[in-house]
Order: C-alpha cells, then structure tokens, then sequence
C-alpha cells in the first residue's frame, strides 16, 4: 500500500475514509484512522467515530454487516447506534458523553465477542448504582472471562464499596445436564478451552472485596453464598440453573435489592425466558424485559 500524505483533514473525511476501508475488509487500518479522527471530534460526529470504532476493534464475526446496517440507519437522521442484537436512532446515549465510561467499554471489549455492548453496561450499572442502597453483597452467576464485572468494578470504583462481590462459573462451560435445546454445538464453540479460571482469578486481583469461585450452580452456593444480597447478576445461559439458583438465593435477596437478568429477552434463550417468567409469575411478580436483552426486577419487599 503507497503511502499517502493528507493536509489537515477532518474527522468527518477520516471517517469516511475509515468506512471505506472497513467495507474493504480492513478492520484494523480503518480502528487506526477512526482514532485519530477522534483526537479533533466533538459531539455527534464523536458518537459516530466511537460506535464506528466499537466496530473495527470487535471481534464480532458480523461487524462489517453491522456497519452497513448503522451507515444506512444514519440516513435516517439522529444519532444512531448498532451493536451485536441492538440499533436504535435517536435516542440519546449518555454512555458515549461520558469519557470514562466510553473508555472502559473499549479496554475492556476485547473480553466479549460481541460488539458494543454499551447499552447492556449502562443497564448494569444503572442496577448495581440502585442496589446499593439494599442491604448485602453482590452476586454473579455465570462470568466467562468477567467483562461486564471488571468494567462495572473499575468504572464504580468497587475496591471502595462496603460491600463484597462473589462470582461463580464452572469456567468449564454448561454442565452437559443443564444444557437447553440447541445449546450443546454454542457451549463447545462459546466455553470450549477460551478461558480459564486462573486468568479470570487473576483479572481481579486489583479488587480485594471480589471474590472468584469455581464450582457448578447451585451445589456450589452452598457454605460460600452471602446470607443478605443486594444485588444478583444471572447468565449462567440455561433455564435449570437459573431457576435452582432463583429458588437458593431470593430469600436472601434484601428489600430494594435487583436482580439483573442477562439473557432473559435474547431470542436464544427462550427457554430461560419461560422459566422465568414462570417462575416470577407464581409469586405474582413481574420482570421487565429490556430491548437489550436482559431483564430487570427490583425486589420490593
């Protein structure tokens, strides 16, 4: 490739040159070029270089078709957003005004094969923020490699929390008899030798109120599960765990406290969709589901 010399060129033809290149198959030439683009954008025309640039870095086998999706979208007008699962146009996005959280999101992005993930964080945080005033711990079932945790812990700043975070994974995958329908050939490519407990042990080590445990839901809740929680993180990505785990922890769930549901509204869990639902139904209770994705419940008393 020759190399090529610009005089002072704006960010709006930097990202056009970066378009061109993405839709060319070039990724990483085009996340150079929206960085630098990003040195001299302001506003909307930053929120349109760092969606772009969720894109280039991501390791998301669907974002040169995502980007197709946001560039015909934006005719439309507005701001504009596209990740994997997600679009919308707009609406505004307070994720992208905020630096530190923009920054984080992309530091830790490479720990998800999903692209922009912004709006899914922006939840979590939405209902850790609201746990806190519930009396207890935090609870994760289901980490991977703890992309969601470690953002939420470093952008919250959780080392100062009077509180402790306990996150259990089998770190070995979906046990093969808690498998849904259809999960078994997604477990083997999602879980398969990706990821390691040591490695996610070792992620938060900088945090010494967040604790890693391995162990398989719910046996491993038994001896090591806060008596009072505030807050439950759930996606272990399948309806038997999910629903032992509803039936071990929500006595211990504190007035005010939430449980944040990963996977409730994904079209491929619609096993844990209706166990849930069930579930919540037979207490007279009631989640709400999110275009995210997820779905929320603040437990009232």
């Amino acid at each position: 490739m020759a190399d090529l010399t610009f005089q002072n060129p704006t960010a709006a033809m930097l990202m056009s040159m970066a378009d061109g290149l993405m839709l060319g198959g070039k990724a990483g030439d085009a996340a150079k070029i929206y960085q630098i683009a990003l040195k001299t954008a302001r506003g909307a025309e930053r929120q349109r270089l760092q969606v772009r640039l969720g894109l280039a870095t991501s390791s998301s086998r669907q974002r040169l078709q995502l980007l197709k999706v946001l560039l015909g979208i934006e005719e439309f007008g507005g701001p504009a957003f596209v990740g994997d699962g997600l679009v919308t146009w707009g609406k505004s996005m307070p994720f992208l005004d905020d630096e530190r959280f923009a920054a984080l999101a992309q530091k830790h992005a490479n720990l998800l094969p999903i692209a922009n993930w912004h709006w899914n964080l922006q939840a979590a945080i939405w209902a850790m923020r609201q746990a806190r005033a519930a009396e207890g711990d935090f609870v994760e079932l289901g980490v991977f490699k703890g992309h969601t945790t470690i953002f939420a812990a470093e952008y919250l700043e959780f080392e100062t929390w009077p509180r402790r975070w306990f996150l259990y994974d089998t770190f070995d995958g979906i046990p093969d008899d808690q498998l849904d329908p259809g999960w078994a050939e997604m477990n083997q490519k999602a879980y398969g030798d990706t990821f390691s407990y040591e490695e996610v042990r070792d992620r938060f080590a900088a945090f010494p109120n967040i604790e890693v445990i391995k162990g398989r839901v719910p046996e491993v809740l038994d001896g090591t599960c806060p008596e009072r929680i505030a807050f439950v993180h759930l996606d272990l990505n399948n309806s038997t765990a999910e629903i032992q785990a509803l039936d071990a922890l929500y006595d211990r769930i504190s007035p005010g406290g939430v449980i944040l549901l990963d996977d409730f509204g994904w079209a491929t869990a619609r096993a844990q969709y209706e166990a849930e639902s069930a579930w919540f139904a037979a207490r007279g209770l009631q989640v709400l589901a999110l275009p995210t994705g997820q779905g929320v419940f603040v437990k009232v008393a």
